[in-house]
């Protein structure tokens, strides 16, 4: 393959990988939070830790699941950067709104924020890990196909 033939960026691919994991991000923490047994916690201090590692676990695995996609679906370029780029613009894009727009009354905007910065930190591994899942597949199907 000649420089010529390769694209330099997948701009299209990657701006729909970003919403698609925007959108993944969002939708794991609404799940994982709406289907998280409540029955067991005792006292509403076990709840809003309950409630929150349901979340934070959520959107990390929606996380991952779109990083390991972008890593998948974008045509050249590096797959892991492709990943790890539309794990973090998802987060940007899509998780981050949806914790200050969905923060409740009485929580102030910077805590909202805190919040966010403390899923960041697992968010990061996981998207990390998601993109190089998605690049290690992307490398194990080109060497079968050839």
């Amino acid at each position: 393959m000649t420089p010529e033939d390769r694209q330099a960026f997948d701009g299209s691919r990657l701006v729909l990988s970003v919403l698609v994991t925007a959108g993944l991000g969002v939708a794991g923490a609404a799940g994982f939070l709406h289907y998280y047994p409540r029955e067991n916690d005792v006292g509403p201090t076990a709840a809003a830790l309950g409630d929150a590692f349901a979340w934070i676990l959520g959107a990390c695995v929606g996380l991952l699941i779109g990083s390991a996609a972008a890593a998948l679906c974008v045509r050249s370029g590096s797959s892991f950067f492709a990943g790890v780029f539309a794990g973090i613009a998802g987060f940007c894009v899509g998780v981050v709104p949806y914790v200050v727009l969905t923060t409740p009354s009485d929580v102030s905007l910077s805590d909202a924020l805190g919040f966010a910065l403390i899923v960041f930190a697992p968010g990061v591994i996981f998207v990390t890990g998601g993109a190089a899942i998605g690049a290690g597949l992307r490398w194990i199907l080109a060497r079968r196909s050839a």
